[in-house]
């Protein structure tokens, strides 16, 4: 975990900004302080307890920070034997804030997919990071998992993905709609009309506001995804989309 120094902002109280960046969803999981009321994390420096505290928490790779409310709760001077910390409370997180935090610590406990070695994952992705970050992480679950090894194909044309998604042997699905030069929905709608994959394990990723739409369709083989949580730590939550791919 890397921060930014402190910076004041406000008038009366001094409101603290703080920018807080994580390698990823596992690291803020590790550093989650959950002994604080409403959670919390801890920092590598001494603070005045009772301080307010804007946290703007970020995840290696992407941009936008999420915004929470926190508060100085305890805090260790630097002769401390473990060394100066503070421990920040989060106070009244917004509800889109909660359902954020929610994800990022309830990311370990939903179903997941079982993929059968050698198939193949595709992937519709328009970042080119992201294409690289979530194929490898695909491709290092599979090995972690003895299953052998993935073909992942990875596009950032819509029409090349739909392409490969009508053909056989696929595992999987995954299609990032945050960026895209059609409408995701009519992806969905175009995958889910082709008889070859109308009972394709999908996952759709995206920014909260993008995947909303997907939240009321009726579909046991869909999970939807919400960013800025690295696709490949959430692997274990979409392995098993539907009870007829059990073993």
């Amino acid at each position: 975990m890397v921060h930014t120094p402190p910076r004041r902002w406000g008038t009366a109280r001094e409101r603290v900004v703080l920018k807080v960046e994580f390698e990823n969803a596992s690291a803020f999981r590790s550093n989650y302080l959950a002994d604080l009321p409403k959670g919390g994390i801890r920092v590598a420096t001494s603070m005045e307890v009772g301080q307010a505290i804007l946290l703007n928490i970020t995840f290696q790779g992407f941009e936008d920070p999420r915004q929470i409310e926190a508060e100085v709760r305890w805090s260790h001077p630097a002769g401390h034997p473990e060394g100066p910390a503070a421990g920040l409370a989060f106070v009244d997180p917004s509800a889109e804030a909660a359902a954020w935090l929610h994800d990022v610590l309830d990311a370990s406990t939903q179903v997941y997919i079982l993929a059968a070695p050698a198939e193949r994952v595709l992937l519709l992705e328009v970042e080119a990071f992201l294409r690289d970050v979530y194929s490898q992480e695909v491709r290092n679950w599979a090995e972690l998992r003895d299953e052998g090894e993935v073909d992942v194909v990875a596009t950032d044309d819509p029409a090349a993905w739909l392409l490969e998604v009508g053909r056989s042997r696929i595992a999987l699905a995954i299609m990032d709609v945050d960026g895209l030069p059609v409408s995701g929905i009519e992806l969905y709608r175009q995958v889910r009309s082709n008889r070859f994959s109308v009972e394709l394990p999908l996952i759709v990723v995206g920014a909260p506001q993008n995947v909303e739409p997907f939240v009321s369709i009726d579909d046991l083989n869909l999970r939807y995804l919400r960013k800025p949580l690295r696709f490949g730590l959430l692997m274990n939550t979409v392995r098993v989309l539907a009870a007829s791919n059990d073993p």
